[in-house]
């Protein structure tokens, strides 16, 4: 998470959705990194809206609004797969090595996902306490150039994202049927995507 005071912005990082490159490309120019741990790192708008919101808002006497990316629901999945199954995960119960992407997939349907197939869902993580969208502008992964030239004006910085953490090649084809359960299951994460792919920058106004 980046918090640029002075422009009234928090940029939240969703994992697998190009945050790496994000904050390599913004960091230099934020009043405040938060890099670690991990769950601070990608906190989400709920655990936002209840250990920082009230705390900047207070400190800079503003209100902030906010940015993401989202990405294709079933291209983030396969980043997941091919990121957990590296060597750094051999071994544990997090690893991906030996299972098919299918495998991988069915899992997450799962009542108790096991661990290394909990990934928990875009919708659920911009939304705000008590439902609804709770960033107030939200950017396709795979029209990142609007992100960046959207970030560079507000800035005022000429940003350049660089390649950052990109996961290695794997074959990784899913089958039409689990697809379709896929889809209906998370079918409110895919409903977003649609909506911010479609419009490219998706603003949504907050109370």
């Amino acid at each position: 998470m980046l918090v640029f005071h002075s422009h009234g912005l928090v940029v939240f990082s969703i994992p697998k959705t190009g945050s790496t490159a994000l904050e390599a490309a913004l960091s230099p120019h934020a009043s405040l990194v938060v890099q670690a741990p991990p769950e601070h790192r990608h906190m989400n708008r709920r655990v936002f809206a209840a250990q920082w919101e009230d705390l900047l808002t207070r400190r800079y006497d503003r209100r902030f609004d906010s940015v993401a990316l989202l990405r294709e629901p079933v291209a983030r999945l396969r980043s997941w797969y091919r990121y957990r199954a590296t060597p750094p995960f051999a071994g544990t119960p997090l690893s991906t090595a030996e299972i098919s992407f299918d495998d991988f997939i069915a899992a997450t349907l799962e009542e108790s996902p096991p661990p290394h197939s909990r990934i928990g869902s875009q919708d659920r993580f911009v939304a705000k306490p008590g439902g609804g969208i709770g960033i107030t502008h939200l950017f396709d992964y795979g029209q990142i150039e609007r992100a960046r030239d959207w970030l560079s004006g507000t800035l005022g910085r000429d940003l350049t994202l660089p390649r950052r953490n990109v996961s290695p090649a794997r074959d990784a084809p899913l089958s039409p049927p689990l697809r379709a359960r896929l889809e209906l299951a998370r079918a409110a994460e895919f409903a977003l995507y649609t909506r911010v792919s479609e419009a490219g920058h998706l603003i949504t106004p907050q109370s």
